[in-house]
């Protein structure tokens, strides 16, 4: 048998591991191969062999697997001897295929093509009718032969009859007893394979074990952009203008490479995956009921002064996309352990909360029966941050600016559990565990795709400097939404 043998590269760490028969890779125990790179799922990738074959599969992760540079999904991809593979944000995988002298294949043996050999046997046809009857005759197939492929013919056929109808017994035996359906079926051409969509998880562990819970909103433009009028707090008072400006700053071009580029140095304080972050927020006893659970539990947070809203750009850094998948509907009650939603009822206590701020929000009034009024203060509302949380914002941005001269681009703030619910159902990348990150009020999204290297590993040193000082957990995403994701101790 072929010794198939995997040649492993990541940050800092080379494996060399045999293929016997299934090895799976990813970043948890989850895995058989647990890789420090933040870039992988929990179950990322496996690889398995069907004889001396060797295949390839995707595990629906986050970044996807790609073999030879090209993306692959669904079906097993066979792969061979010198294939390079690349998962996660890092590592890099090389196949080697050693044949056994036994699965050897022999070279053909050599033939003849001369002339002679080229052309069929001709007929030994004469001039004399009666032969060359005779020797046409004699190249019809005997009648032995005809009657033995009639058989095989027949055997084949009612031999795949007797295997349909064994199929659909068995298979309903399986429905009977409730036999699982197998995991990998290796004897197929192509070995099918049946995804398990919890990576072998229980369901009820589901919630806590989400790794596909960053999103972002909508596109932001200045054509729907409405700057904020309030006569109570110039700080909210930000033209469009002004925000272009600081948009324009954080997006110009560079002078080198930006985005997933080579050459970034990631601190180890900025792994750990969502896992860990929701270890600390059990730690400082952050719990559901504790979250705001729709507009107006955010109404009432600001009210209280445990919220402040952010401008719109700063010096140091600017808001762009936050609440852009607000909508113009009435104001709901949402239900997070049911994630049902009601009409707000205009005698409620929710509902006079909100229009006691509608009347005068920092000296801005707003019409709730209007719907743009209704979105404009949905998006203030998804404006707003922790007081702490806004000062280590404006402490970070104030250190990038003054080494690159442009601002913070910050793409996620605080979310209500119905505003993120709403976000789940938009798109399958939104956490949709009990204790949404953005939810405690404290956590930000900071995008770096339009960063250079030097730009990157900056901030991240700054960012692990905190993180040892106990102040943030910061965590480095790369998936569809690549940014670092902070979330402030408040």
């Amino acid at each position: 048998m072929n010794k198939i043998t995997l040649y492993i590269e990541t940050a800092g760490e080379t494996k060399t591991v045999e293929i016997e028969d299934e090895i799976s890779i990813g970043r948890t125990s989850t895995s058989k191969i647990v890789l420090d790179d933040i870039g992988l799922s929990r179950l990322n990738t496996t690889f398995f062999r069907d004889g001396d074959l060797v295949f390839v599969v995707d595990e629906n992760s986050l970044n996807g697997t790609f073999v030879n540079g090209e993306k692959i999904s669904g079906q097993p991809r066979r792969i061979f001897d010198g294939d390079a593979i690349k998962i996660g944000s890092e590592t890099r995988i090389r196949v080697e295929i050693t044949q056994s002298p036994k699965s050897k294949v022999q070279s053909p043996k050599s033939f003849d093509i001369s002339e002679s050999n080229i052309h069929p046997p001709q007929i030994n046809a004469t001039k004399n009718p009666k032969t060359k009857i005779q020797n046409l005759k004699s190249t019809k197939p005997p009648f032995a032969i005809i009657a033995a492929v009639a058989s095989t013919f027949a055997i084949i056929f009612f031999a795949l009859i007797g295997i349909l109808v064994a199929s659909f017994y068995e298979k309903g035996v399986e429905i009977a007893k409730g036999k699982p359906t197998p995991k990998i079926v290796a004897s197929a051409p192509v070995p099918i394979r049946v995804v398990d969509p919890l990576g072998g998880e229980p369901p009820e562990s589901l919630d806590e074990l989400m790794e596909a819970w960053e999103v972002q909103d909508a596109e932001f433009t200045s054509d729907n952009l409405q700057a904020v009028e309030t006569s109570t707090d110039a700080e909210l008072s930000v033209p469009v203008a002004n925000w272009e400006e600081q948009r324009n700053l954080a997006m110009g071009k560079r002078s080198a490479p930006v985005g997933l580029v080579s050459g970034v140095v990631i601190p180890p304080e900025l792994g750990g995956g969502i896992i860990k972050q929701l270890s600390i927020f059990k730690q400082l006893g952050i719990t559901p009921d504790k979250l705001p659970k729709d507009f107006a539990a955010l109404a009432r947070m600001r009210m209280a002064n445990q919220l402040v809203e952010l401008p719109l750009a700063t010096k140091f850094y600017y808001l762009d996309n936050i609440g852009t998948s607000a909508d113009v509907s009435e104001f709901d009650s949402f239900e997070p352990n049911t994630r049902t939603k009601s009409p707000l009822l205009l005698n409620s206590e929710d509902y006079s909360i909100l229009k006691t701020l509608a009347d005068n929000y920092n000296g801005q009034k707003y019409d709730l029966n209007n719907p743009q009024n209704r979105l404009q203060m949905k998006r203030r509302l998804l404006r707003m941050f922790h007081p702490r949380a806004k000062a280590f914002l404006e402490e970070l941005g104030a250190a990038y600016q003054a080494r690159f001269r442009r601002p913070l681009k910050v793409t996620s703030l605080t979310r209500s559990l119905e505003y993120q619910f709403d976000l789940s159902k938009a798109t399958r990348n939104a956490y949709t565990g009990k204790t949404p990150p953005h939810s405690t009020g404290a956590t930000f999204d900071m995008a770096y795709m339009q960063m250079t290297a030097e730009e990157q590993t900056f901030l991240m040193a700054k960012l692990a400097e905190y993180e040892k000082a106990g102040k943030i957990d910061a965590l480095r995403e790369v998936a569809q939404t690549p940014c670092i994701h902070i979330f402030v101790y408040p």
